[in-house]
């Protein structure tokens, strides 16, 4: 079940492995400094991003404001695949929680 996919959204990301993660840009304009703003048009575009859907559904996770999904369940290379992505887009909320998870 894909936990951030939503029906209003008004960007879509396409993960590697082809799963679609519907989101709000206002809620990543306002959370990360690595996606397009407003003022970027991508209504009805696809934006194709390197990841697998595992590594886009714990991080689109931290864009929302609501509790963030907690990573102490995830093993280490899960851990790492998340931090690499939540610092190459700029995820500001979960930076600090793949660090300490990663000592």
């Amino acid at each position: 079940m894909i936990l951030v996919n939503f029906s209003d959204a008004d960007v879509t990301f396409l993960s590697s492995d082809l799963v679609a993660f519907r989101l709000h840009r206002k809620y990543l304009e306002a959370t990360t400094g690595g996606f397009p703003g407003a003022e970027f048009e991508t209504q009805g575009e696809l934006v194709r991003l390197t990841e697998p859907s595992s590594v886009l559904e714990v991080m689109f996770q931290f864009v929302y404001p609501r509790r963030h999904p907690r990573l102490d369940k995830q093993d280490f290379d899960s851990v790492l695949a998340i931090a690499e992505a939540v610092e190459k887009y700029e995820v500001f909320s979960a930076m600090n929680t793949c660090e300490t998870r990663m000592m």
